[in-house]
């Protein structure tokens, strides 16, 4: 007897291969990637699948400009047609066009983990925020805010854009990436942060080269991190199939170890 379960027993012909739950648009860019970052595969337990926007670069980010979107519009069609389950992106900047990118997809969009701050805030008090970590302070605008809904007044930003290794690695293109040194340098911007708005009481990474810090953040304050590793992981956990139950048999001795006894 097969080991599948019997639902996954029978394919439908259609598409050159199967498996990919997650499908991510990448920038074109070649800035290094390790595990955490939701650019590098092994982030994640489930299959995902890469396309990049050629010639997309992150300035095109920064202002809304609908017309040079072709590139990753193209990218995410490519990726609905090659069977994965919904589409998200390497940079919370794409936030700029949440509505443009969804509204050509018949599977969900996820453009940044800044989609995810209207929830939180319905989750805290009327007098607390949520404080938005991200890779340049100057490039995150209040566009890219109103995109996905969020009320400017009720949160506080910090961006990385003074600390040296997330700038020459990221910012300035760098050739190494030292994921250690950037998670401390975004540690230190965290506390800053908090500093400065002390009403901050959960922490959202909105670029994406930051997930790598989740962990020593929440050993550090205590307080909720969010990023786009995490929002991606909600998405795929909305279409695994689970079955409750134990998956253990419980031992029955033989009656021969019976009589042994």
């Amino acid at each position: 007897m097969s080991d599948l379960d019997p639902e996954q027993n029978t394919a439908h012909a259609g598409l050159p291969f199967y498996g990919s739950v997650a499908g991510i648009i990448m920038l074109d860019s070649t800035t290094p990637r390790v595990p955490g970052d939701p650019g590098h595969a092994a982030t994640f337990p489930f299959p995902v699948r890469y396309e990049v926007a050629r010639g997309f670069k992150v300035d095109h980010l920064l202002d809304y400009e609908p017309s040079l979107l072709t590139p990753v519009t193209d990218a995410a069609t490519r990726l609905e047609a090659l069977g994965v389950s919904f589409v998200a992106t390497d940079c919370g900047l794409f936030s700029l066009y949440q509505a443009e990118i969804a509204s050509i997809l018949r599977v969900p969009f996820i453009s940044s983990s800044l989609i995810c701050v209207p929830l939180i805030l319905a989750t805290l008090k009327p007098s607390h925020k949520v404080g938005i970590i991200t890779g340049h302070a100057a490039f995150l605008r209040p566009a890219h805010l109103k995109a996905c809904s969020i009320d400017t007044s009720k949160v506080a930003i910090m961006g990385m854009e003074d600390y040296k290794e997330f700038r020459s690695s990221v910012l300035e293109g760098g050739e190494i990436l030292n994921a250690t040194a950037i998670s401390e340098e975004v540690v230190e911007a965290a506390g800053r942060l908090l500093r400065e708005e002390p009403t901050v009481q959960a922490l959202v990474l909105e670029c994406t080269n930051l997930s790598v810090a989740r962990r020593d953040l929440l050993k550090t304050y205590g307080l909720p991190v969010f990023d786009l590793v995490g929002v991606i992981e909600l998405f795929a956990e909305s279409v695994r199939m689970r079955r409750f139950g134990s998956d253990f048999v419980p031992f029955r001795p033989s009656q021969g170890a019976a009589a042994q006894r």
